[in-house]
C-alpha cells in the first residue's frame, strides 16, 4: 500500500515503536457520533498495520472489526496478536489489498478509521493526492449512510515545527511533508467526496513512538523504522544527522537542543479528524 515504506520489512520491528495513541478518543467519538453502543458497531480498520488500533477498540467493547492491510507481514502479526478475537469472531475479517479500491459491498460499516495511513497512498511527486481521493470515494461507498470516518495524520505543519528529530534536516523534512496533505487540501478532498468534518483535535503527548524522547534514537536503525519520515533521507543525510548529534552529546548540550526543538507536549503532534457522510 505505502508508496515508499517496505511494511514487510517493518513489521519485523514494528510494535517494538508503535502503540495506539488516542485510541480511547476514537472509540468514545465513534460512538457518540454513530448513537450506537460500541457492541453494536462493526468498524474498519483500513491499513491496519499489526492491528493496534483494532485490539484497542476490542478493549474497548466494539463488536466487531475488519482489518485490511496490504502487508501480509503487518497481517501476519495481527493474526497473532488478535488470534483470540479471530477465534471469537469479533474480528470479522482479515483482508489482504491495496487501496483503493476497497473491496468490500455498499454501506458494510458503521465506522471507517485510517490511522497514518492515508499519507502513504501518494507517491512524493503527486501533490494532488489522487490516490487519497478515490479511498476516501470508496469509504464513501462502504460506509453506512449514518456512520462515521477516523482519520489520524501528522499535518505538515507539524512535522516541520513540532517534532525534535525533523528538525536535524530541514531539507529533509520539507521534501517529506510533500506527502502530508495539509487542513486546508482535507478539506478540499472532504468537500469533493461527500464527508462533512464533524470535528479536529490534537492529541497532546509524545507523538504515537513508544521511545520518541529517545534522543540516541536517530542513531538506532531500528528506532527509525518506527516512523516513515526516514525512509525519505538519503545514506549522506543520515550520516549527517548521526554526526551532529553525536556532537551535541559530547557536549552535554544534546538533551538541551532535544526540549529547545519539541512542542510534542505543548502543541500536539497527532492531529484527529472526525467526518460524517453528507
Amino acid at each position: 500500500m505505502s508508496k515508499y515504506e517496505d511494511y514487510n520489512s517493518a513489521s519485523r520491528n514494528y510494535d517494538n515503536q508503535r502503540f495506539a495513541m488516542g485510541s480511547d478518543v476514537m472509540a468514545a467519538m465513534i460512538q457518540f457520533h454513530c448513537g450506537k453502543p460500541l457492541k453494536d458497531l462493526h468498524v474498519l480498520d483500513a491499513g491496519c498495520g499489526t492491528g493496534n488500533y483494532a485490539k484497542a477498540l476490542i478493549d474497548y467493547g466494539v463488536g466487531q472489526v475488519t482489518l485490511l492491510d496490504a502487508s501480509p507481514g503487518m497481517l501476519e502479526k495481527a493474526k497473532v496478536k488478535l488470534a483470540d478475537a479471530i477465534e471469537s469472531g469479533k474480528i470479522k475479517e482479515v483482508v489482504e489489498a491495496t487501496m483503493p479500491p476497497i473491496p468490500f459491498p455498499d454501506a458494510s460499516f458503521d465506522a471507517v478509521m485510517f490511522n497514518l495511513v492515508l499519507h502513504h497512498l501518494d507517491g512524493e511527486g503527486d501533490t494532488g493526492f489522487r490516490m487519497v481521493i478515490e479511498t476516501l470515494k470508496e469509504t464513501r461507498r462502504v460506509v453506512r449512510p449514518d456512520g462515521f470516518l477516523v482519520i489520524s495524520t501528522c499535518l505538515p505543519s507539524t512535522c516541520l515545527h513540532s517534532v525534535w528529530f525533523t528538525q536535524f534536516n530541514l531539507k529533509l523534512t520539507e521534501r517529506y511533508v510533500k506527502v502530508l496533505p495539509s487542513l486546508e487540501q482535507f478539506s478540499e478532498m472532504f468537500n469533493t467526496t461527500k464527508f462533512e468534518c464533524m470535528q479536529k483535535l490534537n492529541t497532546i503527548g509524545s507523538f504515537f513512538l513508544d521511545e520518541y524522547y529517545n534522543v540516541e534514537g536517530p542513531l538506532d536503525k531500528s528506532w527509525r523504522q518506527g516512523s516513515s519520515y526516514w525512509k525519505f533521507a538519503t545514506e549522506e543525510e543520515i550520516n549527517v544527522i548521526e554526526k551532529k548529534l553525536k556532537e551535541l552529546k559530547q557536549s552535554g548540550e544534546l538533551e538541551n537542543w532535544v526540549r529547545a526543538h519539541d512542542r510534542a507536549n505543548t502543541a500536539g503532534v497527532l492531529t484527529w479528524i472526525f467526518c460524517k457522510p453528507q
